[in-house]
């Protein structure tokens, strides 16, 4: 790590080569322990079936899909549902571990290696089917720009707003809160290095404003099962 912020080869942040190697250690065993998660979190279904609806709707009717790319997919799960919705999904991952674990586990679906920091620099899939269009109906980051520094949350925003068409609807997941988490242990593994930050919803939805989004729909819960904070979802439409 040098003082600039930058990773050893001086092509990327730090944040996003640490984020790399903790999800590259324990990609393996954060699929097996969620892969059946959402049949567990009624909230997540909930909001997941609105988020789906919406993007159908603005879509409106058409002999194809309407096209959504989940950024910081991991190992698929989200992605998957969202393809049982009706939508077609594909997903982004910093992580060539969890892109393996996607593939495998959901082989009909669209994976790529890629960064939301970097969405304009992407190979032609899953973006693919953007030539010749507006761009994206819909774009889901669940639990994935809490590994991103906020003060690069507003350029992120710009970014998503860049690859969605008008009309098109975001979602984000987060856990609710102003603490950064210094992540060391997780999914069974020790010797991670990996910063998570709690985010507050007004501040979100402010960027988000500020990046080309309108507000549509915002759901804070409490904590569940071995949940430790609140946690909140925002849907946004791209104008």
């Amino acid at each position: 790590m040098t003082g600039s912020g930058l990773s050893e080869a001086g092509t990327e942040p730090d944040f996003l080569a640490a984020t790399r190697t903790a999800y590259d250690t324990v990609a393996a065993s954060y699929a097996d322990l969620l892969a059946d998660s959402l049949a567990r979190h009624p909230f997540d279904r909930s909001v997941l079936a609105l988020y789906a609806e919406l993007v159908h709707a603005a879509a409106g009717v058409s002999d194809t899909k309407p096209q959504v790319v989940e950024v910081g997919c991991g190992p698929g799960r989200i992605t998957a549902h969202l393809a049982g919705l009706g939508l077609d999904a594909s997903g982004i991952d910093l992580s060539p571990a969890m892109i393996d674990e996607a593939r495998q586990r959901h082989p009909g679906l669209r994976f790529t290696v890629g960064s939301m920091t970097a969405l304009d620099e992407l190979p032609p899939s899953p973006l693919d089917g953007l030539d010749g269009l507006d761009g994206l109906d819909g774009l889901v980051a669940w639990y994935s720009v809490i590994h991103v520094p906020p003060a690069r949350h507003p350029a992120v925003y710009a970014g998503f707003r860049r690859v969605l068409r008008t009309g098109g609807h975001l979602l984000l997941a987060f856990q609710r809160g102003d603490v950064k988490r210094e992540i060391t242990e997780a999914y069974g593994k020790q010797g991670l290095r990996l910063d998570a930050y709690r985010l507050q919803p007004d501040q979100v939805e402010a960027e988000l404003a500020e990046a080309g989004f309108a507000h549509v729909a915002r759901l804070t819960r409490a904590p569940l099962g071995a949940e430790k904070t609140p946690q909140a979802y925002v849907i946004a439409r791209a104008e």
